[in-house]
C-alpha cells in the first residue's frame, strides 16, 4: 500500500485523535498515523481521494 506524508503540526494527543477520526473515513484511507508535533502519514489504497482527505483535514 502507498503512503503519503503531510507536514501538518498537531499540538497534542487530543487533537491528533480528532484529526484521525475526521480523516480516517475518507475513500481509500487505510490508516492515519498522526505524529504529534510534525507530520501525518496516510496509508492508502489506489482509490485514495486526496482532495477529499485534504478537505477533511482542512489543508
Amino acid at each position: 500500500m502507498a503512503q503519503t506524508k503531510y507536514d501538518i503540526v498537531i499540538d497534542n494527543k487530543d487533537d491528533a485523535e480528532k484529526f484521525s477520526e475526521k480523516t480516517s473515513g475518507v475513500q481509500g484511507v487505510k490508516w492515519v498515523n498522526v505524529n504529534v508535533g510534525n507530520c501525518v502519514v496516510v496509508t492508502h489504497g489506489d482509490d485514495f481521494d486526496e482532495e477529499a482527505f485534504k478537505a477533511a483535514a482542512g489543508i
